[in-house]
């Protein structure tokens, strides 16, 4: 049996977090008050979280892998307002986009797959306009680093303060940051690091989903956790 391709994982990976509907609802809830009307949604791969969105005014869904940009534009080819476009984030092509004003900028889990990661934040902050918001999630701790993370191509996991100097050092004001998803971590240690498994679980995956998710978001809506498999940053950008 051949082996998967890297663009073939990520859509794998991609398609089996597309059920996981209360894991999704519990990241995009961290951000739920601070989206607005004009998004730009930067690794939005096959559109799990842009199906959340069709409400909006316009979204612009980018990715810099075309399986991803053709899968979104067959997808959601109805919705004239999702706009599938390929670009890098750390290229400052991607500063074209601003014409479309955005007032909210949704990234979650993508910045880990950026080599230049700090060029790519300044992007995010370029693109927004003044007083704009940057919705921030990322995998953290590195020490969690394993399998997985080398397969779908992440170049590292997150520290809150790495973060917090990154955001800052590109001009944003951090609003809020938190750690998230806290019991996730004995899984994914166990899977990366111990077992050293290759891709997600769909069945690990739907249980977690399924039984751990309802109950772990009340838990972490009432304490917030001091650890977490996620880092949430939300930031805006400071007035000129």
């Amino acid at each position: 049996m051949p082996s998967m391709s890297n663009t073939d994982v990520i859509i794998h990976d991609l398609e089996i977090m597309s059920g996981a509907t209360n894991y999704k609802r519990w990241m995009l809830g961290q951000f739920t008050d601070h989206i607005g009307k004009r998004i730009i949604e930067l690794g939005a791969g096959i559109g799990n979280f842009t199906e959340m969105f069709l409400d909006k005014e316009i979204i612009i869904t980018v990715d810099n892998h075309e399986p991803c940009i053709e899968y979104m534009k067959k997808r959601f080819s109805n919705h004239n307002n999702i706009i599938p476009l390929k670009f890098d984030i750390s290229d400052e092509k991607i500063l074209d986009l601003r014409g479309y004003k955005a007032d909210t900028i949704i990234c979650i889990n993508v910045l880990e797959h950026v080599r230049d990661d700090r060029k790519a934040i300044f992007n995010m902050f370029n693109l927004l306009d003044n007083g704009g918001k940057l919705a921030l999630l990322v995998p953290a701790f590195q020490s969690l680093y394993g399998s997985i993370d080398r397969i779908v191509g992440h170049y590292r996991r997150y520290g809150k303060i790495e973060l917090k100097r990154k955001l800052t050092g590109a001009g944003f004001d951090i609003k809020d940051i938190f750690y998230m998803n806290s019991i996730a971590v004995i899984g994914w240690f166990l899977n990366n690091r111990l077992f050293h498994r290759k891709k997600e679980s769909p069945s690990q995956v739907m249980i977690f989903d399924s039984y751990v998710v309802p109950w772990l978001k009340i838990i972490e809506h009432l304490i917030r956790p001091p650890f977490g498999l996620s880092l949430v940053a939300i930031c805006e950008k400071r007035q000129e």
